[in-house]
């Protein structure tokens, strides 16, 4: 009887011993808030292409590579995220356009790459286009007063443009900047209700809102004069002692990750095969870069102008 009740005590400690190993294995992993929000294709949270955006791939990558990590999907679009670190708040995204307002309250490191990086200008109403050129300048659309334009307050489209919407904003103003916990594709549906005249869009968005989304009418589009070739995209994080020590390591990850097959899918993933022929040769001077060492801007210098 006594062996017996030994033999359960063993058991039990060993058994007790393995559990709180585990536990503090689970313990160990360093918890990142990753700032995610419901803009297909780089983010998609629901219907059967689940978690198959670009960014959705490119975080279970950086993942893979970081075992000691776990990321957690907090809803949030980059103006609710740049308003987090404005508070010192923790929390990382990996869809940042790099700007000096940014620069102050997050660090940044190259995290995918847009060619091209082509703004639309759209519309629910056909009539808007009637006297547009193919290819209409923003700064032209802004001036005219009988059109009602919308965007995403503090969302950043690059400095020429960004520069331009914020001219066009002060009142008297023709448009309007909101804020909405829908995220990005919630303007999109304003346009389609045509609440508004028109908005701008990453080419891909568009796309994908007529294609998936499956809207009443197709919604009609533009390029934009002030479209760029290309831009980088960076993974960043709060702008303190523990956003500095996420971004190294997860611009250590980036650097072993450039080469790899898998990567660079994810990268060219939903983007049309006549643009990927047109830019390849911008895509594999990303890649070598991208490889070469750091790319960010918790080395000074690491990080170099995107524009």
């Amino acid at each position: 009887m006594k062996v017996w009740s030994l033999l359960i005590v063993t058991i039990f400690v060993v058994n007790l011993v393995r559990a709180q190993d585990v536990f503090i294995k689970k313990e160990a992993k360093v918890s990142i808030p990753w700032a995610v929000t419901d803009w297909s294709p780089y983010y998609i949270l629901k219907g059967p292409q689940l978690g198959e955006g670009r960014l959705d791939r490119l975080k279970k990558i950086i993942a893979e590579r970081l075992p000691g990590h776990q990321f957690v999907d907090v809803y949030a679009d980059m103006p609710r995220t740049v308003e987090l670190w404005g508070l010192g708040k923790n929390i990382c995204t990996g869809s940042a356009l790099k700007t000096p307002e940014r620069e102050k309250l997050a660090y940044f490191t190259a995290f995918t790459f847009q060619v091209p990086h082509e703004y639309l200008i759209v519309t629910g109403k056909s009539e808007v286009f009637r006297r547009m050129p193919d290819q209409p300048s923003l700064k032209e659309i802004l001036s005219q007063k009988n059109l009602r334009g919308v965007f995403t307050e503090n969302r950043s489209y690059g400095l020429t443009i960004d520069s331009m919407i914020q001219m066009a904003a002060k009142p008297p103003s023709n448009i309007k900047q909101i804020r909405s916990s829908e995220g990005y594709l919630s303007v999109l549906k304003m346009i389609e209700k045509k609440r508004y005249d028109y908005t701008i869009e990453y080419e891909s968005v568009v796309w994908d809102f007529n294609e998936r989304i499956l809207p009443a009418r197709a919604l009609y589009a533009k390029p934009l004069k002030e479209s760029y070739p290309s831009m980088v995209i960076y993974f960043a994080c709060t702008k303190n002692e523990w956003g500095k020590k996420i971004v190294q390591q997860i611009d250590e990850a980036l650097q072993k990750a450039a080469t790899s097959k898998e990567y660079q899918s994810a990268v060219e993933s939903w983007t049309v095969p006549d643009s990927l022929r047109k830019n390849r040769k911008a895509l594999e001077d990303f890649y070598h870069r991208r490889a070469q060492g750091n790319w960010s801007t918790v080395v000074s210098g690491g990080s170099p102008s995107d524009q």
